[in-house]
């Protein structure tokens, strides 16, 4: 059993090696020229381990895909648990969140990008990114949906909610676009004043 546990979490840990691997070189080269040499020698693992976990290349990239939207989902369930049940605070936290430093960096954003490029063609990275997307939007709409309700605002829950996604995609657009000038702190002040110009009842004093 012990052995079996041991053996266990080895095969983990260099799949969590290959997946950084592949997340890092996948931001530098894209998917056509990314090879499994290039994961391997980043992971500091031989090409016959990659081969061993992932039988091919696309199942490998379809398992860093997975990885960084559960990544995701993970980090956004807990923002919005510890905002408790306040939705001034849910939708605060959820900003917080899509640019904090663990979820918004360049390589996996870059990474994100790159993915949705694809889903056009690839089937497997439609349905995961559709998944990441449509409880990303179920959860904003329902949060929008009491601030409107409270704010005697008519405007359409799912118009507002997005308006907000794609607020936020564009924004992280612009860290792969310009890295140099692009900003965190600005970048969530741009949020917080579409969520203030929309409820300006509820925001009054919080933001």
């Amino acid at each position: 059993m012990k052995q079996r546990n041991i053996r266990s979490e080895n095969k983990k840990n260099s799949n969590l090696k290959l997946i950084s691997s592949t997340i890092k070189n996948l931001s530098k080269k894209g998917i056509n020229e990314l090879t499994m040499q290039d994961v391997s020698e980043g992971a500091g693992l031989s090409q016959g381990i990659v081969n061993f976990h992932f039988k091919s290349k696309e199942l490998l990239l379809i398992e860093t895909l997975r990885f960084i939207s559960n990544e995701y989902l993970n980090s956004f369930q807990k923002s919005i648990i510890k905002a408790d049940k306040d939705p001034r605070k849910k939708i605060i936290a959820i900003i917080e969140n899509d640019f904090s430093k663990k979820i918004c960096t360049r390589e996996k954003i870059s990474v994100w990008f790159t993915f949705f490029s694809e889903i056009k063609y690839k089937p497997a990275y439609h349905q995961i990114c559709k998944e990441r997307d449509l409880y990303y939007q179920i959860i904003t709409e329902n949060i929008f949906d009491e601030l409107l309700k409270k704010e005697n605002n008519k405007l359409s829950k799912k118009n507002i909610s997005r308006g907000f996604q794609a607020l936020i995609m564009g924004l992280w657009l612009d860290q792969l676009e310009d890295p140099d000038t692009f900003n965190r702190i600005q970048s969530k002040k741009i949020c917080f004043e579409f969520i203030k110009s929309n409820f300006p009842k509820q925001f009054k004093n919080i933001l």
